[in-house]
This record gives C-alpha cells, sequence and structure tokens, in this order.
C-alpha cells in the first residue's frame, strides 16, 4: 500500500474496515492485468468498491474495523481527576396507578434523600421533582455526566418503574440500581440504556449470586451495602466480613465495585475513617458511598480508590436548587436520641391568676 497511498497511510475498506484494500485493475486495459482504474479501489475482504479511508496510525485502522465488526474498546476511566458520582434516588410508589405518569414522567417523579433505618432505604424530608433536581444537578454549574439512580420502589417493594428509568436515563450516563433478587431481574435494567447495572447486595440472597452474574456480565457493578457487616436479604448469609466478601468479588474476576456504608447515608459526615482503612490494600477499583460530599471525593481520590458516591441535596446541591429545603443537622449514625422528659402540668390554683 506505500507505494500508492504513501509512506504513513494506512487504507480501510469504507465498508468493512479490513486493510485488505488494493487498486482495482483492469483486465481488458491498455496493458491487461497492469493499468488500473482511477482512484478506484476494491476490498479483498468483502468485495467493495470506492475509495478507502485514511489513518495515519495502524492503531487506528484496526480499532476502525472492530468498531465497524461491532466491538468496541470497553471505556477507559477518565484521568483528568476523581470520578463524583452523585446518588439520585427516585421515588414513584405513590404514582403507579395515575394514568398520567406514562404522559409526564419527569413532573411525577421526585428525588429524595435517603437514611438506612428498620432495614430498609427510606426516604427523608428533603424532595425535589425530577426536573428541579436535574436541572441543578445537570446544568453547566455542576455538571454530572454519570449519576447512579436509586429505584425506591424496586428495592422495597420488588416493582421497579422502568417507564420513568428509561426516560431518566437518557439524560446522562447511568448506573442503575433497581433492586433485582435475581441475575435476570438484574440484568434486566440493560434493557434501558443504562451504562451498568448494580447488583447490591441489600437485595441478594448470597455471595455466590454475584458468580453467576458474572457468568452472564463481567460489566454487572457490585455494591457492597455494610452497617457494620455486609448487609445480605437472606439472614443465613455468613460471609459479613466486608474484606472476605470485596476478595471474593476479586476472585470471581470482577475488576471494580462500590462499597455503601448504609450508617452514614444521608448524614454528611463524610467516609468512615475505619471504613477507609478497611479498605485499603484491596485489588479493586472501589467507589465508597455513604455521607460523602463533593469535597470528601477528592480526598478519596488522593487515597486511591476510584472515585466516590454523593449523596443526594448536599450542601452544593441545595444552593443550585431553587426552592432548596432547610439544612438537616448533621447527626452521628446510630446515635440514640434521649426522650424529652414529659413536664407535668401546675396544679390548680398553683398559678397566679393574669386578672
Amino acid at each position: 500500500m506505500t507505494g500508492r497511498f504513501g509512506p504513513q497511510d494506512f487504507a480501510a475498506c469504507g465498508r468493512c474496515g479490513s486493510g485488505q484494500v488494493h487498486p482495482k485493475l483492469l483486465a481488458m486495459g491498455p496493458i491487461a492485468g497492469i493499468d488500473s482504474d482511477s482512484r478506484s479501489f476494491v476490498c479483498h475482504a468483502c468485495g467493495h468498491e470506492g475509495l478507502p479511508i485514511f489513518f495515519d496510525t495502524a492503531e487506528g485502522r484496526a480499532q476502525f474495523e472492530r468498531e465497524k465488526r461491532g466491538l468496541w474498546k470497553a471505556e477507559e476511566p477518565s484521568k483528568k481527576g476523581p470520578m463524583a458520582i452523585p446518588i439520585l434516588p427516585v421515588q414513584t410508589a405513590p404514582l403507579f396507578e395515575m394514568k398520567i405518569l406514562d404522559l409526564l414522567p419527569m413532573r411525577v417523579t421526585n428525588v429524595t434523600s435517603l437514611r438506612w433505618e428498620d432495614g430498609r432505604l427510606n426516604p427523608t424530608a428533603y424532595r425535589a421533582s425530577y426536573q428541579e433536581y436535574w436541572d441543578a444537578v445537570g446544568g453547566s454549574r455542576y455538571n454530572a455526566s454519570r449519576i447512579l439512580l436509586v429505584d425506591l420502589a424496586g428495592i422495597n417493594r420488588a416493582d421497579p418503574n422502568f417507564d420513568v428509568t428509561r426516560h431518566l436515563a437518557k439524560r446522562c450516563d447511568v448506573w442503575l440500581d433497581a433492586g433485582g433478587h435475581e441475575a435476570e431481574e438484574i440484568l434486566d435494567g440493560y434493557m434501558l440504556d443504562v451504562e451498568r447495572v448494580v447488583a447490591a447486595t441489600k437485595t441478594l440472597d448470597s455471595l455466590d449470586a454475584f458468580g453467576a452474574l458474572y457468568a452472564l456480565s463481567s460489566e454487572v457493578l457490585p455494591c457492597i451495602d455494610w452497617d457494620g457487616r455486609v448487609v445480605w436479604s437472606d439472614p443465613r448469609e455468613g460471609r459479613v466480613d466486608l474484606r472476605v466478601v470485596a476478595k471474593h468479588l476479586r476472585e470471581i474476576e470482577f475488576t471494580s465495585a462500590c462499597v455503601m456504608d448504609l450508617r452514614r447515608l444521608g448524614r454528611e459526615l463524610g467516609p468512615d475513617p475505619a471504613l477507609i482503612a478497611v479498605l485499603e490494600g484491596l485489588d479493586l477499583d472501589l467507589y465508597v458511598g455513604g455521607g460523602l460530599q463533593e469535597s470528601d471525593v477528592l480526598r478519596l481520590s488522593e487515597q486511591g480508590f476510584a472515585g466516590g458516591l454523593v449523596d443526594p441535596f448536599t450542601p452544593v446541591i441545595r444552593d443550585l436548587l431553587p426552592k432548596a429545603p432547610k439544612p438537616a443537622a448533621p447527626t452521628e449514625a446510630k446515635t440514640p436520641v434521649p426522650k424529652p422528659k414529659p413536664k407535668s402540668t401546675p396544679a390548680s390554683g398553683s398559678v397566679p391568676d393574669p386578672a
């Protein structure tokens, strides 16, 4: 090819991407078998005739051929900075029976904050319409390009609202936790064009479920839910040590995972230093969540973590919302609140009459 295309050119067929592109020879030309048609080429791989596409490098030509065959490279994590991924919990359960949901999914879907209470994820008083929340998080000031979408109806009621989630997933890259209990239920999330589906321990029966998931798709993202021990939907699963579970995921050949500190979720306390110490040295790209604000992600990156899962309604996000609720005071996780002592009622006649 170098004699015809130039020493630095790498030609590819415009149809299949093959490098087997040659000048088309005229069998009945002035010198049969020698003369070629004017700038006409033929691909010996697929037979396509036409001008080739030129690349500066062989790697570029090879990648073009892979793309033509539908074999895309896996996305490489950005090296520009730590990956801060906002958690976006959607609450649609009260609206399931309303027909308007099919017509106006953005206007009737709420984004809430979360707390782990009584063994389940519960919404808190923080609440905004999806449109308002996404205008704040997806706008030019915050500019979130990837979110962790948490479907509370799917997690708490095993009834995910895929119609709403499909609309939300069109706005940016989405990691979806829809609360699936079986491998097939979890992988159904890929029908919604999400980037990755999340398999969380809080809705799985045992550690063995991750092996079945990996056999079906290596792109599933495990999430280890932790409240001092790993949380499973089946209390009979005895493997609750965080490092044991993380190492088993690596043995299955998962390369990345999330770790969600349920005790701190929604409490604005930042990552637990003791938890961070436990996670150090694990051979996984880890995304840590639970009480994180935007400033915490940079510190996690400096400690070698892949990124952080930022709580909904952080002070930065509240400032961007047009009607933000009042911030709640930070509270320690699982700190018992003393009950107020009942006040005694004054006996009749013990208080002077104002008259």
